[in-house]
């Protein structure tokens, strides 16, 4: 089992980031195709009309109204030709590696377009959402929910050229979790060791979750992966600490974790596992809705 369509988002000004070099070996290892989307930043409409350039084809709505020309007009010019880098360092890296891809250029108003390139790939790489990417309204969560497609989420800081050596699995039997750890099956088939963990509020939920955690670790020694159970009790922390925790003591190069939808008010009330996680995350995350 593995997977033959991959996806990884790139930065125009940052190509040869941790999430590009695990895309590349990842399509390397499963002898996949590698889609390469670059989103390109939003530069003002007046600055595009002075520089003589219209909108290209994958680029609609590139650029928003109301900014006059001058130093923005340096501004269009500049990320077009980092997206013309990147493009030439993208291939060049695909003929390096003999990995078949082909490339996209989308605006940051094209989320829509992202996620339907993500909806058909086997398993979509992205970056963690800096600060200005979840003031526009890119969130990795956004894209998992919306594509119903495991997507890999990568650290801004650190650096992993593979993943699924040692993995955690977040479990607690609902449809995303087993949704996830299926979706990863594909990462786990060289893994040194795999725990699935069970984060309680109770130990009377410890007793509950117990026959469902031993079938998920039967269920992937049957795939010939090296697993364990583990349960412990959240003794007042949140969930995600206790995962970001135990994946630092496990030394593990791998979170797999369903990704749950709450209400807005229920993030602002509590937060969300998934949203914690993809903030303070450490390793790589697999997420699945």
């Amino acid at each position: 089992m593995s997977y033959k369509d991959l996806l990884v988002c790139i930065d125009a000004g940052s190509m040869d980031s941790a999430r590009v070099r695990l895309a590349l070996n990842l399509a390397r290892a499963h002898r996949a195709h590698l889609t390469g989307v670059c989103v390109m930043p939003e530069v003002p409409s007046a600055a595009a009309r002075a520089s003589g350039f219209g909108s290209p084809v994958g680029m609609a709505g590139l650029a928003g109204e109301g900014a006059t020309p001058g130093g923005a007009v340096d501004e269009v010019f500049r990320e077009a030709e980092a997206a013309d880098i990147a493009e030439q360092w993208f291939k060049s890296e695909l003929r390096l590696n003999g990995v078949e891809g082909e490339w996209h250029l989308l605006s940051g108003r094209e989320t829509d377009a992202l996620i339907e390139l993500a909806k058909i790939a086997d398993l979509t790489v992205l970056g963690q959402a800096s600060r200005e990417a979840r003031s526009n309204g890119f969130r990795p969560q956004d894209v998992v929910m919306d594509t119903a497609r495991p997507i890999l989420v990568v650290p801004y800081a650190g650096s992993f050229e593979t993943v699924g050596k040692r993995a955690l699995v977040a479990w607690d039997r609902t449809r995303e979790a087993v949704r996830a750890v299926n979706d990863a099956l594909p990462l786990l088939a060289e893994a040194e060791a795999v725990t699935v963990i069970f984060v309680g509020a109770q130990e009377a939920s410890l007793d509950r979750q117990r026959p469902s955690l031993d079938r998920v670790v039967m269920h992937l020694r049957l795939h010939g992966i090296n697993a364990e159970a583990e349960q412990t009790l959240q003794s007042g922390l949140a969930v995600s600490d206790v995962l970001l925790s135990r994946a630092a003591d496990l030394s593990a190069d791998l979170i797999i974790s369903g990704a749950y939808h709450h209400s807005q008010l229920r993030e602002a009330l509590i937060g969300g596992v998934s949203r914690e996680l993809l903030e303070h995350m450490t390793v790589p995350v697999l997420m699945s809705h």
